[in-house]
């Protein structure tokens, strides 16, 4: 059985060093690895820790859901890519106001023409439009059609008055910004001019590059190499102590029968690249930074999902005892709004354990706030008598502005954020990601965030760098070729690889204010 050190969270163990707080880092000399290892490993550690080497590579829920989704490869000779995301509809606006109209002391009193110019072409003349409000706005007609003027329409319009007289148009209706949209078409018995039809939808081009690769590297001498370290009264191999984030739920560790330090080394090397593409695609901050600090290579650094969400996307923090089933139906009725039918409307919002704690606890007040009867029926109490339990609990909702809200649990968001957080007990702050909030989404990633990389590298590169001893061992070291006179063999990793989020539209953040 695995025991764990009290108030250490999120975390597995397995072996890399006794006793001993120094980093295998990027370099092992058999003196180095004499302290790493111990002969007999302290009682302290034994009572402590279950030994054992993890021998299955580091996986997670966030990496099989972009390994469900199509990679995006980037074709030709460019590290950039682009992409076209329909733009939402809006109406016409007014960009400028002429300085004819400005001068007016009333504009188009006594139906007196004035100009405007608008960034669209499509209300023909003859066409009656509404500024603003279309319930309280003021009445134009178009009196010709619109011209060209600097990449917008020159239009020119008299007031719709039921007293023209005295009716004049306030200059509060005409500030640049505001929208106008098509009432009617005034067609009279010898007019030869009808309307047009609106202008079509439109697409926003989007452009974004590929940031820096990321990789590891370790040399190991010919002497740490050779050396298996073995207990004296078992025979066994000594294995290796080293912490490794917690995978899938239920995960067993297995036991390696034969303990070298370069496939310990290498496998080490292979569960940090993967949890690095975890860590920069989720927390990375962009940015740039130079090589040795301020000269020679700039290297560009990606947004992970976390930071576009929060600065492109739709995000809406909340202070701590603040979430409520209305602040959910709010948000996220909003975005349904005149876009999806209620029935269609669905959310899916992946979560951490204590997202589910304030989700249930929210929706429990709600519930006794109504001052509802519950009756404690079989859904809430089990069994009888003397042994019975109390088991209910609340993972979704359903409302008429958001459909049905489920949660689902993202693993990665439980692992700590800092120090504070390697407490007994101590959950990391609430968040709730959506990554899709589509009606035909499923709420993973789909082909809608997915990994985008190089064509001519789709995947993670590694290799060996042989002196004087192989990196297979001592059998194959001899006649071997080797890359340089040097008494030991390096192994590195590289990957290149950025997470791409094509409409950050669909995308919403929900977070709890942290309190420190």
């Amino acid at each position: 059985m695995l025991q764990t050190i009290p108030g250490f969270t999120g975390y597995k163990y397995g072996r890399y060093a006794s006793m001993d707080g120094r980093a295998i880092g990027k370099f092992t000399d058999s003196n180095h690895l004499s302290t790493l290892r111990s002969e007999r490993p302290a009682d302290y550690d034994k009572k402590i820790i279950d030994i054992y080497t993890q021998s299955q590579l580091y996986s997670n829920d966030f990496l099989n859901m972009i390994n469900k989704a199509t990679p995006y490869y980037i074709e030709g000779n460019t590290d950039s890519w682009q992409w076209e995301i329909a733009a939402p509809f809006l109406f016409p606006v007014i960009v400028e106001v002429a300085a004819t109209t400005l001068n007016q002391d009333k504009i188009g009193i006594d139906g007196k023409e004035f100009h405007l110019i608008l960034d669209s072409s499509e209300f023909a003349k003859n066409s009656i439009i509404v500024l603003g409000h279309k319930m309280f706005g003021p009445r134009l007609y178009v009196t010709k059609d619109p011209q060209p003027y600097n990449g917008a329409y020159l239009y020119e319009f008299t007031l719709v008055a039921t007293n023209p007289r005295i009716q004049f148009l306030d200059k509060q209706w005409i500030l640049p910004g505001t929208s106008a949209q098509l009432i009617d078409v005034v067609v009279g018995e010898f007019d030869q001019d009808l309307g047009g039809l609106p202008r079509l939808g439109r697409k926003i081009k989007m452009y974004d590059s590929l940031g820096s690769s990321f990789g590891f590297q370790h040399k190991n001498t010919k002497w740490a190499d050779q050396r298996v370290l073995r207990d004296s009264v078992t025979g066994k191999p000594l294995d290796i102590l080293y912490y490794a984030k917690m995978g899938q739920r239920g995960e067993l560790p297995t036991s390696l029968s034969n303990i070298r330090w370069e496939p310990t080394i290498e496998f080490l090397l292979r569960k940090q690249m993967l949890e690095t593409k975890v860590q920069r695609m989720i927390w990375n901050t962009p940015g740039s930074v130079k090589t040795s600090g301020n000269r020679q290579e700039l290297k560009k650094i990606s947004g992970g999902i976390y930071y576009k969400m929060k600065h492109y996307g739709n995000y809406f923090p909340y202070n701590k005892g603040e979430l409520s089933p209305a602040l959910i139906r709010s948000i996220f009725g909003d975005l349904f709004y005149r876009r999806v039918e209620m029935a269609k409307r669905k959310v899916i919002m992946f979560t951490n354990e204590a997202g589910f704690d304030v989700f249930n606890e929210a929706l429990k007040q709600d519930l006794m706030n109504m001052g509802l009867t519950v009756v404690a029926d079989s859904r809430f109490i089990e069994g009888s008598g003397q042994n019975m339990s109390v088991n209910y609990g609340f993972n979704s909702m359903v409302s008429r502005e958001t459909g049905r809200v489920e949660l689902k649990h993202l693993q990665e968001l439980d692992l700590p954020q800092h120090n504070r957080e390697f407490g007994q007990n101590k959950k990391s702050t609430p968040i709730f990601m959506v990554f899709d909030v589509s009606p035909d989404s499923d709420g993973t990633f789909t082909d809608r965030i997915r990994e985008v990389r190089q064509a001519g590298a789709p995947s993670m590169t590694f290799g060996y760098i042989n002196g004087r001893q192989s990196h297979l061992g001592h059998q194959a070291s001899q006649g071997m070729d080797s890359a340089s006179m040097d008494p030991s063999y390096m192994i590195w990793m590289e990957d290149r690889a950025d997470i791409f989020i094509e409409d950050m539209s669909r995308t919403v953040l929900i977070e709890e204010i942290p309190q420190y």
